[in-house]
């Protein structure tokens, strides 16, 4: 357990810092001439076409949530460090992922330590921490919460009730599935 969690923070940080590496040495552009055309590109400024909202998604390397937005967009992935003032949705999140409450459309990967808690919609593979955590898919790794909910658990979880869809249904302090 403690190899996959020190693999997905190994990785989170990679993936940052080859971002970043990318941005500084001119490769990509992070302002508003960017349009998302060079996949080195990283935005902070949300666009018009691409969805159903009318919002282009991009990966970028810092997202934030204040109340129910999201900087660039909600239909944007971070791969580097998401801040939330809110409760604002983003599809994918890799990295480090703090403050209010978090939630991610499809899959998470790295560390969320949250005041309120956690939601992930697809996949979470690492640490949830809040006093809620909520996984719709699988989750790998550690929540601990005062409740906690995997709907397909491969690690541990430790709270007050711990709910896993797929094996001991409920159980209080610490559960575990693999």
């Amino acid at each position: 357990m403690r190899k996959l969690t020190f693999a997905i923070i190994l990785g989170a940080f990679a993936a940052a810092g080859a971002t970043a590496a990318g941005f500084v040495a001119g490769q990509g552009m992070a302002n508003d001439l960017a349009t998302g055309e060079n996949e080195r590109d990283v935005t902070f400024i949300q666009r018009g076409g691409g969805n159903d909202y009318g919002w282009r998604s991009y990966d970028t390397v810092i997202g934030v949530t204040v109340l129910p937005w999201s900087i660039p967009n909600e239909e944007s992935s971070v791969y580097g460090v998401r801040l939330n003032f809110g409760w604002g949705a983003f599809v994918d999140m890799f990295g480090l992922d703090s403050g209010l409450f978090s939630y991610t459309k499809r899959d998470f990967g790295g560390i969320s330590p949250t005041i309120f808690g956690n939601y992930v919609g697809g996949t979470m593979k690492g640490l949830q921490v809040g006093v809620v955590n909520a996984v719709e898919g699988s989750a790998y790794g550690l929540q601990v919460g005062a409740v906690n909910f995997a709907q397909d658990l491969h690690g541990v979880q430790i709270g007050v009730l711990n709910f896993n869809g797929t094996g001991v249904a409920c159980l209080p302090i610490i559960n575990a599935g693999f």
